[in-house]
């Protein structure tokens, strides 16, 4: 063999090992992106009532971390509860099951907008009324309960009830609870809205009744001028969206045919060699392909345990172990079957090329 040959055939050999780790990495990245982005995650994720609960517990933990640090917060007295009071009164205004509901009603409705009539989606209720109702008609008066138990014992001749919030116990009276419950919970129904305004900070404060997602969005999108102008950016951040996937498509069709091309120029002689040396890369490029799924795969279901990750709690942390099973099977899905076409694709060629050298042994 000559030296331009060999030297030919080193690039080849270059470029295959290019092809068959670039490949799988890129249709790794653009799977992954496009899972994640996929109408069919995102419905089984709001689908899984487990993410619910986690969320829940997890903004139980980070309520009662950053109430007492924030100036606005710290005052109030829902400053004093800790995670788990924070969760039992969380549980009360918006069960799971609520959430879930209100979710996937607002996802469903927001995409009908945005494709779809002028309508603000004004259609659509953010139910604060609905949460401010089931606070204050709790038969057993958990939110009540939980916030008196919080705070510290009432002193001698200190009132439980004074000043302007006088809907919310500052102090915890020693004697007769269950009178003190019984009263102040009657109060509470008949003063629900004051009750809502008293128990939270100002910024859920504003919000006492029930309120329509397009109300609610129109007064932090001021700085659209118009409902158009909102639908239009959202259209238009979905067709670049589409576009970029289209585009990285074509790149990764296009570069693998340049590339396989090239390495047929470099290293073939004949028209056997050419599908050899063209099916071998796709045929290492589809088994890679279906490697780097099955590794998705696994990670996806061992992946680190909780004790390895900090900020999170444990109902959260199984919430997402969840979702990153679920993220990893449909990621599988579509690498096994892309890796599974590209091995068969290339063993096709290694085929058919020892068919050919059969036939023409002498070329």
């Amino acid at each position: 063999m000559s030296t331009p040959r060999v030297i030919a055939r080193l690039f080849a050999v270059l470029l295959i090992v290019l092809f068959v780790t670039v490949l799988p990495a890129v249709l790794l990245a653009y799977n992954a992106t496009a899972t994640a982005l996929s109408p069919a995650f995102l419905d089984a994720a709001l689908s899984d009532t487990r993410l619910y609960e986690g969320g829940l517990a997890q903004a139980a933990d980070d309520l009662a971390r950053q109430v007492p640090r924030q100036a606005e917060t710290r005052g109030l007295a829902i400053s004093r509860l800790d995670a788990q009071g924070w969760q039992r009164i969380l549980i009360v205004v918006a069960p799971p099951s609520s959430v879930q509901g209100w979710v996937r009603e607002i996802v469903r409705e927001f995409r009908r907008w945005r494709w779809g009539s002028d309508s603000p989606l004004d259609d659509v209720v953010v139910p604060y009324g609905e949460m401010r109702d089931n606070l204050v008609n709790d038969p057993a008066q958990t939110a009540l309960r939980v916030v008196t138990e919080a705070q510290p014992p009432c002193a001698a001749d200190e009132e439980p009830l004074a000043g302007a919030d006088d809907l919310l116990p500052r102090c915890r009276p020693a004697a007769e609870l269950e009178t003190f419950y019984a009263d102040l919970s009657a109060r509470w129904k008949q003063e629900s809205q004051a009750v809502w305004q008293q128990l939270w900070p100002d910024d859920m404060r504003r919000h006492a009744d029930n309120i329509t997602l397009g109300e609610l969005i129109r007064r932090d999108a001021a700085r659209y001028t118009s409902w158009r102008d909102l639908r239009t950016t959202w259209r238009f951040v979905g067709w670049t969206i589409s576009l970029a996937q289209a585009f990285v498509v074509l790149t990764i069709i296009g570069g693998a045919v340049v590339t396989l091309a090239i390495i047929a120029a470099l290293a073939a002689r004949n028209g056997a060699e050419v599908l050899r040396w063209v099916g071998g890369p796709i045929l290492l490029a589809g088994m890679f392909t279906f490697a780097w799924g099955l590794i998705v795969l696994v990670g996806g279901w061992t992946g680190p345990s909780w004790s390895d990750v900090t900020g999170i709690t444990p109902a959260m942390w199984a919430a997402v172990r969840d979702l990153s099973r679920l993220f990893g099977n449909r990621l599988f899905l579509a690498m096994a079957w892309q890796g599974a076409l590209l091995a068969v694709g290339g063993l096709a060629l290694w085929g058919v090329s020892f068919l050919l050298h059969k036939q023409h042994p002498k070329e």
